[in-house]
Parts: C-alpha cells; sequence; structure tokens
C-alpha cells in the first residue's frame, strides 16, 4: 500500500513539473533582421557578423518576455558579458530568409527558434527575475507596412519606431512578402501616440498613407514623395 501511495505521489509530483513547464512555451520563433558595415576584403567575415547581429536580436527580443526594456539597459554590461558573448546557444534553430550585400552594408532576414528555458535559467542565475520591478501596461498591436517599393523605406521606417519613440517597448516582423512587411508593435499606453507621430514625422523619400482599421491594427501605405508631390 505504502509503494502504491509513494508511485502516485511521485506521478502529481510529475504532473506538477510539467504544468509548470507548461506555462513557459520551449521557444519563441521570431524573424528579425541584422546588419554589418562592409568592409574591404573580407566579405565572409561581414557576413556571418551580420547574421550574429541578428541573432543577438532575436535573443534580445526573446528577453523582453522575463525582463522590462528599462532593465535590458541598466544591466547592459552584464548581459553582454553573460547572455550575448554567447548567444548562439540559445538559438535552437535559425534560417536565412534573404541577404543583400551592398557597397557599404550586409544584411540578412532571417528566421531564429530561441530556446525560453535557457534564457529565463540564464536570467535567473544572474539573479535578475529576482528583482521586483513595476509592471508597465504593455499592449501590442498589429501593423501592416504595403507598397514598400524600396527596402531601405521599410528600414528608416523600423529604425524610427525602435529609436526615436520612447512610449514603444518592442517592434518584432512578422512576415514579408513583396513590398509588403507584417510587424508587432508593443508600446505603452494605447496606440493613438503613435499615430500621431506617425501623422507628423517626415521621412526624407516617402510620405505615409494611415489607415486604421481596427483598434489594435493599422495599415500603412508608402507613397514616393516624387510621384505624389508632396
Amino acid at each position: 500500500m505504502k509503494r502504491v501511495v509513494a508511485i502516485v505521489g511521485l506521478l502529481i509530483a510529475g504532473l506538477i513539473m510539467d504544468l509548470s513547464a507548461a506555462e513557459l512555451p520551449q521557444v519563441k520563433e521570431l524573424m528579425v533582421v541584422g546588419s554589418r558595415e562592409m568592409v574591404e576584403g573580407d566579405v565572409g567575415k561581414v557576413r556571418q557578423d551580420a547574421i550574429l547581429n541578428a541573432l543577438k536580436e532575436a535573443v534580445r527580443i526573446s528577453l523582453l518576455e522575463f525582463i522590462p526594456s528599462t532593465m535590458l539597459e541598466e544591466n547592459a554590461i552584464a548581459l553582454d558579458m553573460e547572455i550575448f558573448s554567447r548567444v548562439t546557444q540559445y538559438v535552437q534553430t535559425f534560417k536565412i530568409l534573404s541577404e543583400t550585400g551592398k557597397a557599404d552594408r550586409h544584411e540578412v532576414l532571417l528566421q531564429a527558434q530561441i530556446d525560453l528555458h535557457k534564457l529565463r535559467d540564464s536570467l535567473s542565475a544572474m539573479g535578475l527575475l529576482e528583482e521586483k520591478v513595476a509592471q508597465e501596461e504593455v499592449v501590442r498591436i498589429r501593423m501592416v507596412l504595403a507598397e514598400v517599393s524600396r527596402y531601405p523605406w521599410y528600414r528608416e521606417f523600423e529604425d524610427f519606431l525602435r529609436e526615436d519613440l520612447d512610449f514603444i517597448r518592442g517592434v518584432q516582423l512578422r512576415s514579408v512578402m513583396t513590398g509588403e512587411f507584417t510587424m508587432d508593435i508593443d508600446l505603452i499606453g494605447d496606440i493613438q501616440p503613435l499615430l500621431d507621430a506617425l501623422k507628423i514625422k517626415e521621412f526624407e523619400g516617402f510620405s505615409l498613407e494611415i489607415d486604421q482599421g481596427l483598434e489594435d491594427q493599422v495599415v500603412i501605405r508608402f507613397r514616393s514623395r516624387e510621384t505624389s508631390g508632396s
């Protein structure tokens, strides 16, 4: 009888462990862009660096599953030493979807699967998961960029989202088709400040036509300034 109780106890414990593990997906799959400035006579190294930078971006985005962006900035040196210096150990698989080599820069678009369990274990070992931080109210919107006839337009637009808008907490590329990019954007508050910022932003070679179909979805069409006359 005692043996039966012990076996049942082990089965229950195993079930609890399985349920606990199920709370966190094993992997996070995402598409990212990486680039590296071209160095004359060392094209192979430049390409490898562009791929590595894309994988680092995939891991950086995945870290936001556990800690807010403010903690990424505050612990940048420690994270560089403990995580980004060995970034490939958190990548289960990756596939290059496209790459472009130009005179001044090499860019790659790749799809990567990041091991969230390993990433969480590393953060726990660093003590970062034990810190109590104020949780920001983050909302996610879906953005479709349509009629993007030049890839540098997309890069300029994405850099604006990532670098110039302090209420944005994450930009994740979801799909790419000819002339169309779909992305998820995590931001604080609601979508209105983003719409306002896009309406007044002036880009050098193109303008934006904004259509908010749903509360959490917006379609943006790119218009060449040469053809629009604006």
